[in-house]
C-alpha cells in the first residue's frame, strides 16, 4: 500500500516537472475574413501578418486540406481564400498545417480544376442546393422568421468594420450559434436538411482537425487561421482541452 502512495506521489510531483506533463500548448484562432482583408481598413492582410509575428508561432494552420499543402499557387488559388494561401507560403520558420475539409468523396485526393463549379460530389451538392434554397419562398420566409437574413447583414457589417480582438471577444461566435440553429430548425424534415447537415459536419472537421493538431503538438505555440464563421466551432472544442491555453487577445501592431 505505501509503494503504491510512493508511485502515486511520484507521478504526481513529475507532472510537474517534466515539460511534457507541465507545459501547455498555446493556441490562437484566429478569425478571417477571406476577400474582406482588403476593404477592412481594421483588418487588412497586414494585420494578420503583423499578429502572426508577433505570436512567434510554432506552427501556422490554414484552412487548406492537408492533403493540398503541397501544391503550388496556380492548384490553390482557384480553391482557396487568399490569406490562407498568403501565409502558407510565408513565415518559413513555422511549420505549416492543414485543417480544411471539402467532403468525404475527395478525401486523399486532388481536386479537379472545375470543382468550385462542379454539382455533383458532396460539396458540389452543397453548393447548388444552396441556389435550390434561395429560390424557395416558403424556405425564404421561415428564414426571415428566424432572423437568419438579419443575422448574415450583421455579420457582414462586423466582418467589414472590426478588427482581429473584436471578432474574437464572443459577439460575434454568439451570432454563428444562433444562425446555425435556427438553419438547422428551418431546413431540418426539408428536402433541403443535407445543406444543413454537410454544412455544421464541416464545421465540426475543421474544428477536429484543429483539436487534434493542439493534441498532438503539445507545448508549442499554434496559430489557426480559420474563417470567422468557423471561429465558435473550434474555440468550443479545444476549450475541452485541458493541455491547451487559449489566446483571446492578440497584438496586430
Amino acid at each position: 500500500m505505501k509503494f503504491k502512495i510512493y508511485l502515486a506521489l511520484l507521478f504526481v510531483i513529475s507532472s510537474f516537472t517534466n515539460p511534457i506533463f507541465a507545459q501547455k500548448t498555446e493556441v490562437l484562432v484566429l478569425p478571417t475574413i477571406h476577400g474582406g482583408h482588403k476593404k477592412n481598413v481594421n483588418y487588412n492582410f497586414e494585420h494578420v501578418r503583423r499578429i502572426i509575428q508577433n505570436f512567434k508561432p510554432d506552427i501556422i494552420a490554414v484552412e487548406i486540406r492537408p492533403e493540398d499543402m503541397n501544391r503550388d499557387t496556380n492548384y490553390l488559388n482557384p480553391l482557396y481564400n487568399p490569406e490562407m494561401i498568403m501565409f502558407k507560403n510565408e513565415f518559413p520558420e513555422a511549420v505549416k498545417a492543414g485543417i480544411d475539409f471539402m467532403g468525404a468523396d475527395f478525401e486523399g485526393k486532388p481536386l479537379p480544376a472545375n470543382f468550385m463549379k462542379e454539382t455533383i460530389g458532396e460539396f458540389g451538392k452543397f453548393r447548388a442546393m444552396n441556389q435550390t434554397i434561395m429560390r424557395d419562398s416558403g424556405i425564404v420566409k421561415a428564414r426571415i422568421a428566424k432572423g437568419l437574413p438579419a443575422i448574415i447583414t450583421k455579420r457582414g457589417e462586423m466582418m467589414a468594420t472590426l478588427g482581429a480582438n473584436q471578432l474574437m471577444d464572443g459577439t460575434y461566435d454568439a451570432l454563428t450559434e444562433e444562425f446555425t440553429k435556427g438553419q438547422t430548425e428551418v431546413l431540418k424534415n426539408t428536402p433541403y436538411q443535407y445543406y444543413d447537415d454537410f454544412q455544421v459536419s464541416r464545421d465540426q472537421r475543421i474544428a477536429d482537425n484543429i483539436k487534434a493538431l493542439a493534441i498532438n503538438n503539445r507545448g508549442k505555440r499554434i496559430i489557426v487561421l480559420t474563417g470567422a464563421n468557423h471561429h465558435n466551432r473550434a474555440v468550443n472544442e479545444l476549450k475541452k482541452v485541458r493541455s491547451v491555453n487559449l489566446i483571446t487577445q492578440v497584438q496586430d501592431h
